[in-house]
């Protein structure tokens, strides 16, 4: 957190001022669930700037139309941190409609969860189809245990949520798989680096890993999320060294 300082004149008239300490967030992992909705309205250009100096210094709007347009610059610089997709391993919006957020890390959701999430949420990214989002919210914010079937029902009401809220729960996504990534480096390898093959789905990554086995495609769903990338990322460590295709 940045400390900021304001000097400010609560009476205009009066020659008088008076100092108000405030902090200021440096990092995504810093932002309380206001804030975050206020940076998706900053990517989206649908906040001024003045609200959105008040939400992140947590002060008062009058207070943030008083500052100077110089003051305001510097405070709107420290937005920089935006730019970037850092890793943070939670979801920060502690629910969304009638629906709480998982576990930090993911913890206890299970691999079948993820295959569905990540299907739905590479769909959203390449569309913009509001269906998929809500969809991908739904795998991750839930009342219960993930359930296939409930994922059409309850992706009609995260759909009638506002709309900044559905895609902070987008943008935060990122930041937890950027945390997958430098847990699991074998299994997420950038873009650039990938081979056709390597692109390929989850459910293709699933398949390759349980076969036609049915009985065994039901175990590795169930089991965590960090169980199976794990043996991924020993397996596909494991082959690259012995000159195998993983």
């Amino acid at each position: 957190m940045t400390p900021i300082t304001l000097e400010h004149c609560p009476i205009r008239w009066l020659r008088y001022s008076r100092k108000l300490k405030c902090q200021h967030p440096d990092a995504w992992s810093e932002l309380t669930p206001k804030q975050l909705l206020a940076a998706v309205r900053v990517m989206q250009e649908t906040i001024s700037d003045n609200e959105l100096i008040a939400t992140m210094l947590s002060i008062k709007p009058n207070l943030a139309r008083r500052l100077s347009p110089y003051q305001k610059f510097c405070i709107v610089d420290l937005l920089g941190f935006l730019e970037t997709h850092n890793p943070y391993y939670e979801f920060i919006l502690p629910g969304i409609g009638p629906y709480v957020r998982p576990q930090a890390r993911l913890k206890d959701e299970t691999f079948g969860t993820f295959i569905f999430a990540e299907t739905f949420f590479a769909k959203y990214a390449d569309s913009k189809d509001k269906l998929y989002l809500s969809k991908f919210i739904a795998c991750y914010y839930r009342s219960g245990a993930f359930k296939e079937v409930d994922i059409n029902p309850h992706a009609e009401i995260i759909a009638r949520q506002p709309a900044e809220e559905q895609e902070a729960v987008f943008v935060n996504y990122f930041l937890i798989r950027q945390w997958f990534v430098e847990q699991y480096p074998n299994v997420f390898q950038p873009a650039e680096d990938q081979t056709k093959k390597e692109q390929s789905s989850w459910i293709d990554v699933y398949d390759a890993i349980v076969g036609d086995n049915i009985v065994q495609q039901a175990e590795y769903a169930d089991l965590p999320i960090s169980t199976v990338l794990r043996y991924l990322d020993k397996r596909i460590k494991t082959n690259r060294h012995e000159g195998k295709v993983s």
